[in-house]
């Protein structure tokens, strides 16, 4: 009778079913999974993926309706809602975004920070438990390496505004501040610290965390799915800003660095405080008048600009991997895949097996052909 290695511990609350081996079987569980493929070591099966996307997309539809629908109809029961030509202008100022304009901050931003709801709400009725894959290869945020990596963020944000303002300088180009006054500032500044972090941290959960799981799971391994389950969800997230050229090769190396940070840190966590610091530090600067404008999106950016972003998102993401390799982060999940649950083991002759690192049993040596998926 052949001998069996020990059955594996699964996540806690995971639907996983560990199969039996059979006689003749050994249970050999992959090493190690990453990030993009963790719904693999859950009950994972091609549809459970489908259903969590498609309950996903209909519950962030319908909670940002129901934001804009909500601030539509205070603005209506306060009477400053009454005609087309009033939804018109309300569009409008939904589309220019100034940081000064409390409602329009507070409608925007909170329906993209309702997608939070999406995740989970998803998750459960597709019956992928536990629901902390998503954040991590812990199945949990890990608080103190995020907050580490949010320090390393604002380090990273000042190399750039310093970057800019240097070459500003040396190009002859300056900017005025237009200061806004206290009076008009503090609600803005308010709303800015309170919905920006749930708002950026809802739009990686959902492209760097929802979209690559799904594509990653699906996929089998290999450079190119690699490469899929990078771009779509980049490209995805790209062409939801409204920007012009140059801002949308901005927010695209933003998506890389985001993508590449939340890969090899097995995580969400440094992308979220990257994503957060940048948003606070950009609407309150905008809010105050510091740049010039109070508008989001009011520059088009320029090649300068983009070369600026591109220098300290690399600094930036240097140095979290860097700290990240000093303090032991883990990058890939102890949990076994399921398509390597039960290697078989076949019985090829000594001279042979030993080529493929078998031991001798003896005439023949019992090898294990694990096939991955």
């Amino acid at each position: 009778m052949s001998q069996f290695a020990p059955t594996p511990q699964f996540p806690p609350g995971s639907t996983y079913a560990v199969p039996e081996a059979r006689r003749g079987e050994t249970f050999s569980p992959a090493a190690a999974t990453p990030y993009d493929r963790l719904p693999r070591t859950l009950a994972w099966a091609w549809w459970r993926p489908l259903l969590a996307l498609g309950v996903g997309l209909v519950v962030c539809v319908l909670g940002s309706t129901v934001v804009v629908g909500g601030g539509m109809l205070a603005m209506y029961l306060a009477g400053e809602l009454t005609s087309a030509a009033d939804v018109d202008a309300l569009l409008e100022r939904l589309l220019a975004l100034d940081a000064t304009d409390t409602f329009v901050l507070v409608i925007s931003l909170g329906s993209i920070a309702i997608w939070l709801l999406a995740v989970p709400i998803a998750l459960r009725v597709a019956g992928m438990r536990p629901k902390g894959h998503i954040s991590s290869v812990a199945l949990r945020l890990r608080w103190s390496w995020m907050g580490l990596c949010a320090l390393l963020a604002v380090v990273a944000l000042v190399v750039n505004f310093g970057l800019s303002l240097g070459l500003g300088a040396l190009a002859g180009d300056s900017v005025s501040p237009e200061w806004t006054p206290w009076a008009r500032l503090w609600l803005p500044l308010l709303v800015v610290l309170l919905l920006v972090p749930f708002q950026a941290a809802a739009e990686e959960y959902v492209f760097r965390g929802f979209l690559v799981q799904s594509l990653g799971s699906w996929l089998p391994r290999g450079t190119w799915p690699r490469v899929v389950v990078v771009v779509v969800p980049s490209l995805a997230f790209v062409f939801s800003h409204g920007y012009g050229l140059w801002g949308l090769l901005d927010v695209g190396v933003f998506a890389a660095t985001a993508m590449w940070l939340t890969l090899r840190t097995g995580g969400l966590e440094a992308a979220i405080a990257l994503h957060v610091v940048n948003n606070v530090v950009v609407f309150g600067m905008l809010a105050s008048g510091a740049l010039g404008t109070t508008v989001n999106g009011a520059s088009e950016g320029s090649l300068a600009g983009l070369l600026i972003t591109a220098i300290s998102s690399i600094g930036f993401a240097w140095a979290v991997e860097s700290l990240a390799r000093r303090r032991g982060i883990e990058r890939y999940s102890t949990w076994p895949q399921r398509e390597t649950a039960a290697p078989l083991a076949v019985a090829l002759p000594y001279p042979v097996a030993s080529w493929l690192g078998g031991e001798r049993m003896g005439t023949s040596t019992r090898v294990a052909n694990t096939q991955n998926v």
